[in-house]
């Protein structure tokens, strides 16, 4: 599935296109979008997490990019650096892709609960 027009995804999900950007901005992660205004185009990896999010827009966590540094001490964590939030972070990673996604540039999200906020991969 290639690149979709943002205006094309609010005419499927039955939105307005303005309520469709807001929701792109917030949830999507950086370098998901290209263009401007009605000529916005989203990402397929984009298209997937909005397509999602206009069903239960309130529970999508907002997602991230950002370079694996290294592992933390305990090994279900690897530590990554965003641009978008300016820190390092620990971000829960599969038990599959342990000490594989050192130097690598990854997506995450983040979840706010009432203990703070933590982070996970996300596909």
């Amino acid at each position: 599935m290639p690149k979709k027009k943002l205006i094309q995804i609010a005419e499927e999900q039955e939105v307005e296109f303005e309520e469709a950007m807001r929701i792109a901005l917030e949830k999507l992660p950086e370098g998901s979008l290209t263009g401007r205004g009605k000529n916005t185009w989203v990402t397929e990896e984009g298209t997937e997490i909005l397509e999602g999010s206009f069903m239960i827009e309130e529970i999508i966590p907002k997602h991230f990019k950002g370079k694996v540094l290294k592992e933390c001490p305990n090994p279900r964590y690897n530590y990554v650096y965003s641009k978008e939030i300016s820190k390092r972070v620990p971000v829960l990673v599969p038990s599959r892709y342990k000490g594989r996604m050192i130097g690598k540039v990854i997506t995450f999200e983040a979840i706010e609960d009432k203990g703070g906020v933590s982070y996970r991969y996300a596909k």
